[in-house]
């Protein structure tokens, strides 16, 4: 009896025990979630992709969530965060932006629908005007409308005094810029807190004379790398600039092998660096300088980043690493060609794949651009000429369809392929195509040998020579098998 009794005791704390356990899972769970609502009968029908930056070295996009408007202009979506996240998404000649807090919900108004005219879509510079959200059940003392009023107050003052600050390195000013913007925005909010200081980090450093490494100890030695915070990043960008240089050109680096623990170890040398995030940050950062200003060679800084996506010890520095290293390696010549799945004009699904065992002349063109225009009526030329060993890939990067498909119906020659591009940003971005036209040699193998290549008006005729001639020698090493050519036995 007093056995039961007990068991009926264990099995009631157990009980209650596992409620409050569920309890508590359930409301951390309902803390990471954020609410996103609102009405916009201007976007009805639309889908609104929102992104964060991945890291903030070379800004890389990822998609974080997908507003859906019904057709009554409605939308209400929740979604779990894991920190503060600074989100955005492009809403025709707006990036509107928006701070999100885990456990908080957003009453959204949309700005005016406002397309981008035909002009500003074949602007490869074109610029959005970025904008805050509005937020309709958000207070003054919200996060975001905090830290909308604190920059214009920030960039008034700079950019009112810039030239004293600077010219004049006056301290005295920036301090009291600095006291001045503190009592006129007091808060709690510790994120908010923080991207004041970076703010102020900035500041100083374009207004005073003391040393670089007086800044980095108050503001980065010591603090936690603020991974998601866009003034942290600016503030770092400033402070770190030229940091890459300074660092390469130290003897360490003169002898041996460069790895990603020598790097690292002559980092932590300096006392100042202490910190593991900060560390890494800096290790990356430097390999990013140095790939863009090649302080040293490319091929050695794709190297160090594949290594320090295997090896450093923070997931956020691998997984930085990581796209740092396929953006950089990417579209080098002996690299794989990046895939793609596209729509020919006849209706067929078209892939990388589908064109292996000969070369590809891949170009992307817009068919109102005149300087494609001028290409393409030379490209005949190049298929007679190279029409055995040759296959012309052009991607359409039209918005309008039925356009696109007038002009492919004027251009009906052999070996030549039309493909339109349906608004695929990933295809752009992974062939980095920031102007039209753009052109790349692929060879039969699905490798990149020229990158960019040669326009059909410049020295392509050379370049393909010599490029099949190598690749030729390079086969008949492997296979005695030789098939008929232009170019002879």
């Amino acid at each position: 009896m007093k056995q039961m009794f007990s068991n009926k005791i264990h099995k009631t704390i157990f009980l209650i025990f596992s409620g409050m356990l569920l309890n508590t899972l359930a409301a951390s769970a309902q803390d990471q979630q954020i609410r996103i609502y609102g009405e916009a009968p201007q976007f009805s029908n639309y889908e609104i992709v929102f992104e964060h930056y991945q890291n903030f070295l070379n800004r890389e996009q990822q998609p974080l969530f997908t507003i859906k408007i019904d057709e009554k202009g409605k939308f209400d979506i929740s979604r779990e965060l894991d920190e503060i996240t600074y989100a955005f998404a492009d809403l025709g000649r707006f990036r509107g932006f928006i701070y999100l807090e885990p456990g908080k919900e957003y009453e959204l108004k949309l700005p005016p629908k406002k397309e981008l005219s035909q002009a500003e879509k074949l602007n490869p510079f074109f610029q959005r005007e970025k904008i805050l959200l509005g937020i309709l059940n958000e207070t003054s003392k919200g996060l975001n409308p905090l830290i909308r009023d604190f920059d214009n107050a920030f960039n008034y003052q700079l950019n009112t005094k810039a030239v004293e600050l600077v010219t004049r390195k006056n301290r005295s000013m920036a301090l009291s810029i600095i006291d001045s913007l503190e009592s006129g925005f007091p808060s709690n909010h510790e994120f908010f807190n923080k991207h004041k200081q970076y703010r102020y980090a900035k500041l100083r450093m374009l207004a005073s004379r003391i040393p670089k490494r007086s800044i980095i100890s108050e503001y980065f030695a010591e603090q936690p790398v603020m991974f998601s915070m866009p003034a942290y990043w600016e503030a770092f960008r400033e402070t770190f600039k030229g940091f890459g240089r300074q660092l390469f050109s130290q003897n360490e680096f003169r002898t041996g092998p460069v790895t990603f623990e020598k790097i690292a170890g002559t980092i932590r040398k300096d006392t100042l660096f202490q910190r593991t995030d900060l560390i890494e940050s800096l290790v990356l950062w430097s390999l990013y300088e140095s790939y863009h200003n090649e302080v040293i060679p490319r091929k050695q800084t794709i190297r160090l980043l594949e290594e320090t996506s295997e090896k450093a010890a923070l997931s956020k520095t691998r997984n930085t690493a990581t796209i740092l290293y396929e953006r950089t390696s990417a579209l080098r010549t002996g690299t794989r060609a990046p895939g793609f799945d596209l729509i020919s004009f006849s209706g067929e699904n078209k892939t990388l794949e589908d064109f292996r065992g000969k070369f590809v002349y891949l170009n992307f063109i817009h068919t109102d651009d005149h300087a494609s225009r001028k290409d393409m009526n030379r490209i005949p030329r190049i298929l007679e000429k190279f029409g055995e060993d040759l296959q012309v890939v052009t991607i359409i990067v039209n918005e309008d369809y039925d356009k696109a498909e007038q002009y492919v119906n004027n251009h009906q020659e052999k070996g030549w392929h039309f493909l339109f591009f349906g608004m695929n940003a990933n295809l752009l971005e992974n062939y980095n195509v920031e102007a039209v036209p753009l052109y790349y040699l692929i060879d039969p193998e699905g490798k990149i040998v020229a990158s960019p290549a040669p326009s059909p008006g410049e020295n392509f005729h050379d370049i393909f020579v010599a490029k099949f001639q190598k690749y030729r020698r390079s086969q008949q090493r492997k296979n005695r098998d030789e098939r008929k050519s232009i170019f002879g036995p």
